[in-house]
């Protein structure tokens, strides 16, 4: 059996979840809110229809975005009487990699993958022959800012942001330390953004904004907080769980201090899942493997893209597949585009050229990653995978 018809099996068996397959997709969420935000341009569908049906017209929208909050962790580690598990309103399937770069990427700019080029917390620009950390818009290895290395922002996201096209006038909401970072800028398209500190002053700053608006608005608020601890602790850590009460009450007291004046719209980017040390994979640079490699492999951990050198292609999947076949499969950038994995093809030329030679694909969560360790090399939570804790997120309504 190819690699190709390994994943399809596991598709076909369930143990992956296929992107765009059968369901509502965050994709069509992104979408149905441009529209009912007055964005104009956007693609439609029968998702985006559903969801637009769903939410309802309204004066003002507030949009919350849970890092790191896949809808069986919902399940699991919410109260039954929860304020959020008591306004689910259904499940969405995300972007793959389901990781918070390419999903804030499809906010920004209301368009799959394939289109838009952002595939992972790292990315190789080949004709740079440049590794860089994506979203803290760095090089990898020393954290130099990339401007100063001459790479402007349009370079890396090719893709421009809607946001400027609302007719309801967008404000961002981020952690203060991330307010004018050149990814929240470009990805905000320059609109309106404020940082915070404490959440416990949201709710009533959101509600001020929408009491004192003089059009319609949409609030957009982003909670890293969550994914954080759970990289570092796991996302069933005793940890994790003790702070979901106080993000529940997060939710319910900004919906109570908005007192029917917006629709609030909650989701999340991804899931996550741990990944057992039995199977994090960290090769040395002297290794066969590495050794055939133009660049440490980018993507994520979970969903390494490996740029192999001119006419090695076909000795490093033999070894890789020798060695780490039990735990990845390879495809190729076209077995991506043919299976749909980043959405409808065709994959731009950005993307294409980011996948490098063959993405791993794992049926079950693991790392690979090749030496010297990256910061959070050892999290204990992993995304970006196809599995369905990765892959689904709720939709909740209030």
């Amino acid at each position: 059996m190819t690699d190709f018809e390994r994943v399809l099996d596991w598709f076909k068996t369930g143990t992956l979840a296929r992107p765009g397959a059968g369901e509502e997709s965050f994709v069509d969420l992104v979408r149905a809110l441009l529209r009912l935000a007055g964005a104009g341009g956007m693609a439609g569908g029968k998702g985006v229809e559903t969801l637009m049906r769903r939410i309802g017209a309204a004066e003002h929208y507030v949009f919350v975005l849970i890092d790191g909050l896949g809808a069986n962790q919902l399940e699991r580690l919410f109260a039954p009487d929860s304020f959020a598990r008591r306004h689910v309103a259904g499940r969405l399937g995300t972007v793959w990699p389901s990781t918070t770069a390419t999903a804030l990427t499809t906010l920004a700019t209301g368009d799959w993958p394939a289109a838009h080029g952002v595939g992972g917390w790292w990315t190789y620009l080949a004709d740079r022959d440049l590794s860089v950390v994506t979203l803290p818009f760095q090089q990898r290895g020393t954290n130099r800012p990339l401007g100063l290395l001459g790479v402007r922002a349009d370079e890396l996201f090719p893709l421009p942001s809607v946001w400027p096209r609302m007719r309801h006038a967008p404000r961002t909401l981020l952690p203060a330390k991330l307010v004018h970072s050149t990814y929240s800028t470009y990805s905000r398209g320059g609109t309106a953004a404020e940082g915070y500190g404490e959440l416990a002053e949201l709710p009533e700053r959101i509600a001020g904004r929408v009491r004192s608006a003089g059009g319609p608005t949409l609030t957009y608020l982003y909670l890293p907080q969550l994914d954080t601890l759970s990289h570092k602790k796991g996302p069933d850590a005793p940890e994790v769980r003790l702070s979901i009460p106080a993000l529940d009450c997060l939710l319910s007291d900004l919906a109570g201090a908005l007192a029917g004046k917006a629709r609030l719209v909650v989701t999340a980017d991804h899931g996550q899942v741990a990944a057992p040390r039995s199977r994090w994979f960290f090769v040395p640079p002297t290794n066969g493997l590495a050794e055939r490699l133009r660049c440490r492999p980018s993507g994520e951990p979970s969903v390494p893209f490996f740029h192999v050198v001119d006419g090695q292609a076909d000795a490093f999947a033999d070894a890789f597949r020798t060695r780490f076949g039990e735990h990845f499969a390879l495809l190729t950038p076209d077995e991506v585009e043919r299976l749909g994995l980043l959405g409808p093809p065709p994959l731009s030329e950005a993307i294409r050229g980011r996948l490098g030679t063959f993405v791993g694909i794992a049926p079950q969560p693991a790392k690979f990653l090749v030496l010297p360790a990256d910061p959070g090399a050892g999290n204990l939570g992993v995304h970006g995978g196809l599995t369905h804790d990765e892959m689904f997120v709720p939709l909740i309504l209030a």
